[in-house]
């Protein structure tokens, strides 16, 4: 084995030997595993697996749970993680579920699939004012950017709002801009009414929307509400 495979191997090793105390040592370009309860794989360090049935890693502010994973080297160096079963990832405000997380570690970003769930908790400044409402993803397949906040949902994708709810075929999401866009056909529900079209735009920080026609007609059904009348008392009936 050449000085750099043992290296690789011996680094991870003692990586996870550290991260099996209580306490565990953060640092910003590393990350730490805990729970192992099986580790195998290559004597090269090109692929390594470990399973357990309360496994953690832990990357900066990223933080998931699940049950195995695989490592693979790059051919840059770089490894990415394949975390299997019951994954869960939490990411400041962000909470993410699926089956499978093919996560790259250098770019702190990855594919989740499977029956993937996002959620975004409502923020509250001092005052207890919402800057930035709840949001609910369910989808197939989610790209996602962690310390951008940023990602790109498919297969299914259906999302509720505060404002809206609705699908579409994709969902992009940046939270530094907090852009949200439905394109590739979108049904919506905007309080109680119907939007349906190929692309819609929302910002969340202004509170708009903008939608225009393109490969599918932009349709808007508006749901229309009768005034209610007043039942008036028939005359000699007062008093009784």
């Amino acid at each position: 084995m050449s000085s750099r495979r043992f290296s690789i191997v011996t680094g991870l090793l003692v990586l996870i030997l550290v991260t099996g105390a209580s306490r565990v040592v953060m640092a910003a370009d590393k990350g730490f595993f805990k729970g192992i309860e099986r580790f195998y794989g290559d004597t090269d360090g090109k692929r390594l697996f470990m399973e357990g049935a309360n496994l953690e890693y832990f990357q900066g502010e990223t933080h998931l749970r699940f049950k195995a994973a695989e490592i693979r080297e790059k051919a840059d160096g770089a490894r990415e993680i394949i975390f299997r079963q019951e994954v869960f990832l939490t990411y400041e405000d962000l909470k993410v579920t699926g089956d499978q997380f093919c996560f790259d570690t250098a770019e702190e970003s990855g594919t989740f699939s499977g029956h993937v769930v996002l959620e975004r908790e409502e923020s509250r400044d001092e005052q207890g004012e919402v800057v930035k409402e709840g949001i609910r993803l369910v989808c197939g397949n989610l790209y996602l950017q962690t310390k951008e906040k940023a990602f790109i949902a498919t297969e299914a994708p259906q999302i509720e709002h505060a404002d809206f709810s609705g699908n579409g075929e994709t969902i992009r999401y940046r939270d530094e801009e907090e852009k949200l866009t439905i394109s590739g056909g979108f049904h919506l529900l905007m309080d109680g009414d119907e939007l349906l079209g190929e692309e819609i735009c929302f910002d969340l920080k202004q509170k708009t929307f903008e939608a225009q026609r393109g490969a599918l007609p932009l349709e808007v059904r508006i749901e229309l509400k009768e005034k209610e009348e007043t039942p008036q008392e028939e005359p000699g009936t007062e008093g009784q």
